[in-house]
């Protein structure tokens, strides 16, 4: 009796194992249902809130700062960025407004903030002309490494001095460079604001004429910081001297200068 009565009990343990393992996925499946309809109605409630937050007028566009501008205007740059009052600022996209306004020939570089609620600032690098550069029947601005920004017009006039090279050569890159730095950094006897024109030759060699002495300027492309020097140190002289009046011409070639004065002086 004692070993039937061992055999039916575990025949009953034996039925209830796949009760028990049908119970528990049965909970696992309703569990996962569950957190996926919580995922789905938290995902909607995301979108329905992105949809208010880029909608809604409470983070409407009712400022735009622009800062940095000086030949352009503050309406020229929000046309530029194709802004509208009341734009929700959640909404604007700061990468197209960035790209449509540096397509814009005068600006160099923009940034882009958003003030919360109602602000947008715009912080604008502009283009700084150094130079005319003539192409076809057009005057043109042009930056310090000689390219070209943007035709010059009546109302936006600037008096430049006009540049002839060929920046698309290494060469004249690399002696434009120079000279420009050179200009900034104060190492020529006279300023930018002073130079009427600069030509880069093919014959090795670059003239600058100045404006208001008449006076032009050559100087060899070979060894060309050197030849500035001597430059600087022959204008010294020539003006302690008294004698710039009567210059015409101030040649410094591999470290050598001469001194042409005017032929009613000599």
């Amino acid at each position: 009796m004692a070993k039937h009565n061992a055999y039916r009990q575990t025949r009953g343990r034996g039925w209830a194992a796949p009760l028990i393992m049908l119970a528990k996925a049965l909970g696992a499946f309703l569990w996962g249902l569950s957190v996926l309809a919580f995922l789905v109605a938290l995902s909607l409630a995301l979108v329905a809130g992105y949809r208010w937050a880029t909608t809604t007028q409470v983070f409407s566009v009712h400022e735009v700062q622009v800062h940095g501008v000086q030949r352009l205007s503050r309406q020229e740059v929000v046309t530029q960025a194709g802004l509208n009052r009341f734009d929700n600022l959640l909404d604007l996209s700061l990468w197209k407004i960035r790209r449509d306004l540096q397509e814009h020939p005068w600006i160099a570089a923009v940034a882009l903030y958003r003030h919360f609620p109602h602000s947008l600032r715009i912080e604008v690098q502009e283009e700084i002309p150094y130079f005319w550069r003539q192409q076809g029947e057009r005057i043109y601005y042009a930056d310090k490494h000689g390219e070209i920004i943007a035709p010059v017009e009546v109302d936006s006039f600037t008096s430049l001095p006009l540049l002839v090279c060929d920046p698309n050569q290494l060469r004249d890159q690399r002696d434009l460079a120079i000279v420009s730095q050179g200009m900034e950094d104060n190492r020529f006897p006279f300023g930018l604001a002073k130079v009427a024109w600069i030509r880069f030759q093919d014959n090795n060699r670059v003239v600058i004429a100045l404006t208001d002495r008449r006076i032009q300027v050559v100087l060899g492309r070979e060894h060309l910081q050197a030849n500035m020097q001597g430059l600087t140190c022959i204008w010294r002289d020539v003006r302690a001297r008294n004698e710039l009046e009567g210059i015409e011409r101030i040649m410094v070639l591999e470290g050598t200068g001469w001194v042409g004065y005017r032929s009613e002086i000599v």
